[in-house]
């Protein structure tokens, strides 16, 4: 059962997203918002820095979400029930998983290795300082070197969309009565 807390101490948590939350009793909804925080943080801040910018979006909505829990009428307040901010249970999750498990494993195996580039990358650099290359020729090649795991992911990211695109346009093939069928097949 949620319990509603002290306005001092609410302010506190709600300061870190999904502390305030997990401070009121809804521990699901506080989990998955740090969880969608800190993989933004990952994600965001290492394969799509432009996104990053993204990050407070995910904060005021835990701030204000917190606040407006506290501030809700005590019939209101015991009525609510905790859940994941995207409502999936484990179950779900697994389904989800499972169905797209090719796509997932792909984005996966492009993360490790991201990582292990990013660290042979390092070596690199400290290498080459080492023997004193031109700064110019390492700032391009840095430059360049560090962009790959950013491409990789981009190009798996229009890879699933192309695929899910053909999927629907398939779909629709399947659906159509046979005379649209033939006008839809006209317009390739």
């Amino acid at each position: 059962m949620t319990n509603k807390k002290n306005k001092l101490f609410t302010f506190f948590f709600s300061l870190i997203p999904g502390a305030g939350e997990m401070y009121l009793g809804f521990y699901k909804a506080g989990v998955s918002i740090m969880v969608m925080f800190g993989g933004g943080i990952a994600l965001f801040g290492s394969l799509f820095p432009p996104l990053v910018y993204l990050l407070p979006v995910f904060w005021f909505y835990s701030f204000f979400h917190t606040h407006n829990l506290n501030g809700m009428s005590n019939e209101e307040f015991y009525a609510l029930e905790d859940d994941y901010l995207f409502h999936l249970q484990p179950a779900q999750l697994k389904s989800l998983a499972i169905q797209y498990q090719k796509p997932l494993s792909i984005l996966l195996i492009l993360l490790g290795l991201s990582i292990i580039w990013n660290h042979i990358i390092h070596g690199f650099w400290w290498l080459s300082k080492l023997f004193a290359f031109s700064p110019t020729l390492l700032s391009v090649l840095r430059y360049w070197v560090q962009s790959i795991p950013q491409l990789a992911v981009a190009a798996f990211i229009i890879w699933a969309g192309w695929k899910l695109f053909h999927q629907k346009k398939e779909s629709l093939k399947e659906n159509l009565p046979p005379r649209q069928l033939e006008d839809f097949h006209g317009a390739d």
